[in-house]
């Protein structure tokens, strides 16, 4: 089977890139995968597994599109990684591996910033959720997008994003109940791939403290919580006994950070490192006590940093929302999203002062789970089977595009009723020599 697959790659930083370095030397395996990118640079490591080839939305590959078994478009929340690829899946129909569930500020970056088209982005806004639609979308436009995270919870645009698809893949509960009721195209749940790797550090190491090093690491921005966690530690006569790193990208004001960490004389307690390879983040983790992985608001994703800080049996502190409110409650501490969030850390802080052993069994339950259900090797076997599935839907799925486009040339010389009718026709029609 010949897969052509298209991601970012390290070292771009998102975790969708390092996602698929963990699953492509399993996938490797059972097909002949090629790798699509438009970065300048790759991991040249890559090469072991797969061709690395570069596109441009200029010079799409059309013969090696057609000639793949399976074209798989790899979609998240960052226009900077994906907007290319969503733009090639929309000419070329294949197999969405969709990372969040609310792709708003997604088509937002797109739309309103990066081609400033306010017609077409309302013209979308309109056909999925009507003259509401349009009006808080027109809004959005003129404010700037003062009021984004609103318009991603109520219009998450995620059916845009995966029209026309031969099959999607999804990696939380949520997503596959919100897109399976009126999906035409196979849909498969599918828990995001880690491997579970090696002991880290023995027990009694990570049992060593106070004081107890906090670890807060990917990519930094509003909604990791860290103004909660820096007012929850600040306000704590115990703080003394903590220490908080911070690892990766500060994505909002970086010196605003700063600043506020020197207001609430937390200096001594918290470090701020920015952006870290691969090794150093696992050496931090191997160091840590207690992980805080708070997210609020989420954009519907599975959480590729939980099953990091699983694969070190590291226990961690996880918002009660989305995905991570699934977990089970005895491998992940919750915190509440609202106005209890401080007094939640705090307890929960508390909580490893007084009995550290019961946060290392937690860990260590994350990482039976990790074991149990994402194993690389069982996700990439879903995947192929997803690509063969997609085969038999692809002439239906072209029958239905063929059949909408006769339906705007027939909306010129007839009524809407024969319209319907006749595409239903051509849709038929098509299908019937595709099936020959």
């Amino acid at each position: 089977m010949k897969i052509n697959w298209f991601s970012p790659l390290p070292p771009a930083r998102t975790d969708i890139a390092h996602y698929t370095t963990r699953v492509l030397p399993v996938l490797s395996e059972l097909a002949d995968v090629t790798l699509w990118t438009d970065q300048r640079e790759w991991d040249q490591s890559l090469k072991k597994h797969a061709e690395v080839r570069s596109f441009r939305l200029g010079r799409i590959p059309w013969v090696e599109l057609n000639r793949a078994d399976a074209n798989f478009y790899q979609i998240g929340n960052n226009p900077l990684f994906h907007s290319s690829i969503w733009q090639i899946s929309r000419l070329h129909a294949g197999i969405v591996g969709l990372h969040d569930l609310r792709l708003h500020h997604f088509f937002d970056d797109i739309f309103r910033v990066n081609w400033r088209d306010l017609d077409s982005y309302l013209a979308v806004m309109e056909n999925y959720y009507g003259e509401e639609g349009r009006r808080d979308a027109a809004e959005c436009f003129r404010s700037n997008a003062d009021n984004i995270d609103y318009m991603a919870e109520r219009y998450p645009l995620t059916q845009f994003a995966v029209e026309h698809q031969l099959g999607i893949v999804v990696h939380t509960r949520e997503a596959y109940d919100a897109l399976s009721r009126n999906q035409e195209c196979p849909i498969v749940l599918a828990p995001l791939p880690f491997a579970a790797g090696g002991r880290v550090q023995s027990i009694s190491v990570k049992l060593n403290g106070p004081p107890y090093r906090l670890i807060v690491f990917g990519y930094i921005g509003r909604s990791r919580r860290l103004n909660s966690v820096l007012g929850a530690l600040a306000e704590m006569p115990e703080k003394a006994q903590f220490r908080l790193d911070v690892y990766g990208d500060i994505l909002d004001e970086e010196n605003q950070l700063r600043a506020q960490i020197r207001a609430l004389d937390l200096k001594p307690q918290v470090t701020l490192h920015g952006f870290a390879t691969e090794a150093r983040l696992d050496e931090a983790l191997s160091q840590a006590h207690l992980a805080i992985n708070l997210r609020y608001p989420t954009m519907g994703e599975a959480s590729g940093s939980q099953l990091r800080i699983w694969a070190h049996r590291l226990p961690a502190l996880v918002s009660r929302v989305g995905w991570y409110e699934t977990l089970p409650p005895d491998t992940v501490a919750f915190v509440r999203t609202d106005e209890n969030e401080i007094a939640d850390i705090q307890m929960h802080l508390r909580a490893l002062l007084t009995d550290a052993r019961a946060f290392t069994a937690m860990g260590e339950r994350g990482h039976k789970l990790l074991e149990a259900q994402h194993a690389p090797a069982r996700y990439a076997r879903t995947l192929v089977e997803m690509a063969n599935l997609s085969q038999k839907v692809r002439a239906h799925v072209a029958a239905n595009r063929l059949a909408e486009r006769a339906g705007g040339l027939l909306g010129e010389w007839v009524s809407a009723s024969a319209v319907g009718e006749a595409g239903e026709n051509v849709a038929k029609q098509v299908f019937e020599i595709g099936a020959v």
